[in-house]
């Protein structure tokens, strides 16, 4: 069975279910989920979003569509989880050289 990795990035949690399976996406947090739930829900994949969101009542009429459209934006959607506690670069205290900057058509270069 296919999974789907799902993150909430807008500032409300969201419990939905499916199959007499609960879910709890809460704010900031990535839930492995399974496809056919996250078509389910979200209605990943369908290019009519309209009755998903409906159904997880961010829109009321075809008025608020766009709106529900922008909650939906707030959510990432990724088949491989996201990395989490990455190292930074071991080079943190190197600072890289100003870029090129354009000034009356000539590129003016920065000299290290």
């Amino acid at each position: 069975m296919s999974t789907i990795f799902v993150t909430n990035n807008s500032d409300k949690k969201l419990t939905d279910g499916y199959g007499g399976v609960f879910y709890e996406f809460k704010k900031g947090e990535t839930v492995e989920i399974p496809l056919n739930v996250a078509r389910h829900v979200f209605g990943y994949g369908d290019d009519d979003k309209e009755p998903y969101l409906a159904r997880l009542g961010w829109v009321i009429s075809r008025n608020d569509l766009e709106k529900g459209l922008e909650i939906l934006s707030q959510w990432e959607f990724s088949t491989e989880a996201p990395k989490k506690n990455q190292s930074l670069s071991p080079l943190v205290e190197r600072v890289p050289l100003p870029t090129a900057k354009k000034a009356g058509g000539k590129v003016l270069q920065a000299v290290a």
